[in-house]
Order: structure tokens, then sequence, then C-alpha cells
């Protein structure tokens, strides 16, 4: 039978896929949320630059008067509509930070398959994880204030732009917006929506491994270190596939995320029996067998994928790509792509026990 720490890290791949269609989810509301000020933004540009008639290098000074009067107004637009951004994402991750400590404790006593006293970390603690500790070098609010700043720079750098290349109001509005036919993707309101869903998606990730961290070491008693384990595909970055299959002291090491959309994850590693001070020789012979302390091998994700069930390689790949993957027709890395699937928390939440099964 596999060890609990194979245990472990089976279902902690389980749980990472069923993270990273979460983090999809977050970041489809957080991009609405922006597309909801864009109306906004792109009417008051638009009527405050009608009543800007000149046009070229030397505007004048009532025109100048106007701009100036434009882009503080747009500041305080963008301002409000980030910080609302801000207090949506960290109530939603501090929501995800308990569920996911309660998830990490159940894994824990759904693979040692005995009583040893799990325990949650405190709630403060779990709290602090969304504000307090930073990733990729930034605290969240760090974050967030880039974003905002970044944004009112790149409107305001095509308006003063337009307006030196004697662009007409339509004109700069369609540099902003983008046109309808792109799908609005190449305006420049396109870049924020895309930093957007790449620090949403990163904060996820690091909420996960970060709880997992401070739940493990509630749990220290039982568990000894964790496991650095890097999707191995086309997109895996060098310095993520040198870390993988190798173990650190719990809170220690270069826990994940690594880099902006970072999918590596970090896995428990448990003590064995004897290393619990605890007679394995008084525990059912299965138990013994399968509390050796060992570590698991790091496996491909692919053989991973390989070893489930046809209906789980359905859920994660669809029907058609998974019965491309099983024919042997196309590789793993050719087919494992964002498939855009989306959870909500309480859908995630509804995972839990089938990851844990």
């Amino acid at each position: 039978m596999a060890t609990v720490n194979q245990s472990l890290q089976d279902r902690a791949i389980a749980h990472a896929i069923a993270i990273s269609r979460y983090g999809n989810g977050i970041s489809d509301r957080i991009v609405k949320l922006l597309n909801s000020a864009d109306a906004d933004l792109l009417e008051k540009i638009a009527g405050r630059l009608a009543s800007i008639e000149e046009r070229g290098y030397d505007l004048g000074p009532k025109s100048t008067k106007r701009l100036l009067a434009l882009l503080d107004e747009l500041r305080a637009l963008n301002a409000a509509i980030y910080e609302q951004l801000h207090d949506s994402l960290a109530d939603e991750l501090n929501d995800f930070a308990a569920a996911e400590a309660g998830f990490q404790k159940a894994a824990i006593e759904g693979a040692l398959l005995v009583e040893v006293g799990t325990k949650l970390p405190a709630p403060a603690r779990l709290k602090a994880i969304v504000e307090e500790v930073p990733f990729e070098g930034r605290l969240l609010k760090s974050w967030t204030e880039g974003m905002e700043q970044g944004r009112i720079d790149r409107v305001t750098h095509a308006i003063r732009m337009g307006l030196t290349q004697s662009e007409t109001t339509d004109q700069i509005v369609r540099r902003i917006r983008g046109t309808k036919a792109a799908q609005y993707s190449d305006g420049i309101l396109d870049v924020s929506r895309r930093s957007a869903q790449s620090i949403v998606r990163t904060a996820v990730t690091h909420v996960s491994n970060v709880t997992a961290q401070e739940t493990w070491k509630a749990n220290s008693h039982v568990v000894k270190g964790w496991q650095f384990l890097a999707t191995l595909d086309t997109r895996t970055t060098l310095g993520c596939a040198s870390l993988d299959g190798k173990v650190f002291p719990i809170g220690e090491g270069p826990i994940p995320p690594r880099h902006i959309r970072c999918r590596s994850i970090s896995v428990a590693v448990t003590k064995s029996f004897r290393e619990m001070g605890i007679d394995k020789d008084e525990l059912p012979k299965g138990d013994r067998a399968s509390m050796d302390g060992q570590i698991a091998g790091a496996p491909r994700y692919e053989q991973w994928l390989s070893a489930k069930s046809a209906a789980v390689q359905d859920d994660i790949l669809g029907p058609a790509r998974a019965a491309l993957f099983r024919d042997g027709k196309l590789k793993l890395d050719q087919l494992v792509k964002s498939d855009g699937t989306k959870l909500t928390l309480d859908q995630l939440k509804e995972k839990y026990p089938s990851i844990l099964n």
C-alpha cells in the first residue's frame, strides 16, 4: 500500500488543480469589477476631452487647466475602484485561508488513519497571512496600489500622447478602450485586466501554500518538513524545476509561489511512528507499513495523471482531450493549458471531500 507521504503527495496534486480553478474564478470576478469601472472612466475622458479643443505640443493655459482637472478626476475614480478591489480580494482570501487550513488538517488525519491530536493554526495567524506576509517581495496592499498606479499612469500617458499628436477624442478613447473587433484586447485597459489576473492567481497560490505551512507548524509533532513539487512541463521555470522533490524544514526554504503565476506546490512530509515516539508494533499492520517517514519520490505530472482513472482524467482535461491523452496521440504539455474552468470558494469546499478520499 502507499505510504502516508505518498498519499499526501497524491492528494496535494489533486488539490492544486482545484486551487488553480478557484484562482480562475476569483480573477474572473476581479476583472468584472474592473470592467464595471471602465464605462465611468471612459465617459469621463470623452466628456472632458471634448471641451479641450486645442491639440498639439502647447495646449495653452486654459486647456492645460482642464486637462489637469480631468486627470485629478480620473485618479479619484481609479483609486476608488482599486480600494474596492483590494477589500473584496482580502475578504475572499481570509475565508479561503480558513478553508485551506481545514483541508490540510483533514489531509493529515486522512492519511495517518490514527488519532494524533491534529490542530488548526490560530485564526489571527490565518488572517495575518493575507495582509502581512509578502509574496514576490510585496504585501497584498502594495500589489493593489501598484496596479492602481500602473493603470492611471497608462491612461494619463495615452491622453497626453493623443493630445500632443493631435488625435481626436474618439482616437484617444479607442487607444484606451481598444477596438470591438479585437474584443478590446488591444486597448491599454486590457493591460490592467491581465495584471490583475496574474496577481490574483499568485495571491491564491501564496495563501494556499503559507496556510499549509502554518497548519504543519501547528502539527509539528506529526509533520517534520515539506517537499517542493514543480509542475514539470514546457512552461516550468528552470528555478522551479531545479527544486522539484527537495525537502525543507517547516516554514523555511523556497516556499511557492516563486514567481508570478507559479504553479509549484508544497507537500507535507510526516514523521515515522518511531520519530513520533509511538510504538508501531501496537498499531494495525496496514498502518504500520504506511507510516514509515520515507519521503515520496517527486513524480512528473504526466505520470501522476496517467495513473488516474478515466473519470479523473476527463475532469481535468475534458473528455475529448483526455481521450487523446489516453490514446497517446498528444503529450500532456500540448494538452494542459489554462482551461478557463472556474470555481467559487463554496464549490472548492465541495471538492475537498473527493480529494481527501
